[in-house]
């Protein structure tokens, strides 16, 4: 008999060298515009921030077909040692059905910050999950130098 578990989760850890404090005030709309995927255009309407009620919103696609993304961040926390938001999909793209996507923050020294990305969605049905998983996977894994150059000691953000 073949399980098959709807909703996909992935974790990805990227260590970076610089305190908590520094890093956390670089996840913003400049940082979001330069992590995009090269492969997918995009153009940001709306960025509240990331405190709990803000919105995004913005039309992504390849080539000339463009589709919307409304979101919501619906979690903020900050504490001394931890810091996250979470954004979740309110209108997404074909063919996603949820999204959800935590972004945290962990102090493992004075000068070295661990970035956790997790991402639960699904797709309108099984095959569209299974399909969206190698897109999301690579796009999660590109961010890893990119967080790491412009997120740690001497970024350019």
């Amino acid at each position: 008999m073949f399980f098959y578990k709807t909703m996909m989760q992935f974790t990805f850890v990227t260590p970076v060298n610089a305190h908590i404090d520094e890093v956390a005030k670089k996840f913003n709309k400049e940082l979001l515009l330069k992590l995009n995927p090269p492969f997918i255009a995009m153009e940001l309407i709306r960025y509240d921030g990331q405190r709990a009620g803000d919105q995004l919103s913005f039309k992504i696609g390849i080539g000339p077909i463009k589709q919307q993304w409304n979101g919501i961040i619906t979690a903020h926390r900050y504490t001394e040692k931890h810091w996250l938001f979470r954004d979740e999909g309110l209108q997404l793209p074909h063919p996603l059905k949820t999204w959800k996507h935590t972004h945290a923050l962990k102090s493992m020294s004075n000068h070295q910050t661990l970035i956790i990305d997790r991402l639960k969605f699904e797709g309108k049905n099984p095959f569209f999950t299974l399909l969206m998983c190698l897109p999301f996977i690579a796009m999660f894994w590109m961010r890893k130098p990119l967080y790491k150059k412009h997120l740690g000691n001497h970024s350019s953000l």
